[in-house]
Order: C-alpha cells, then structure tokens, then sequence
C-alpha cells in the first residue's frame, strides 16, 4: 500500500481517508489520519497540516451513516489536503 511506503506524505493520505470514507469506513479513514499524525510528530516534529487536520474534522462531523458530500470534484478536494 503506497502509504504505508510514503509514511509522511499527506496528500496521499488524505486521498486515502477520502476514500475509506466515502465507502463506508469511517474508523479506517480516522485511524490512517491518527497513525499519520503520530508519525509526523514522532519523526518530524510537526502535527499534520491545517487542510489535512479539515478533513479529520469533516469526517468526524458526518458520522458512519453518511459519507462526505462535496459540490467540488475530488481531484481538487483532495489538492487541498497536500
């Protein structure tokens, strides 16, 4: 899995959250923000960015029984998370 192999590499986690969401796995999508955010801090010093941290929010804001809607499309979504 291309996260696992870019461990610091927001943008594709973030594509990747959008993605577990979106079809249902909101637990799955909060942990790989989590495990992230751990290593950033752990290995970097620094806490995830602020488009990135957004989308946490959001994904917790929508709740399990309804995924994240969004009038952009997804490519330019998830540009704003790297």
């Amino acid at each position: 899995m291309l996260v696992s192999r870019y461990r610091t590499h927001e943008n594709l986690h973030g594509q990747f959250m959008l993605a577990l969401h979106r079809s249902g796995r909101r637990g799955e999508a909060l942990s790989v923000y989590q495990r992230l955010r751990t290593t950033l801090v752990r290995e970097l010093g620094i806490e995830p960015s602020a488009a990135l941290r957004r989308l946490q929010r959001s994904i917790l804001m929508t709740g399990p029984e309804r995924p994240l809607e969004s009038t952009e499309t997804p490519k330019r979504r998830l540009a704003q998370v790297g």
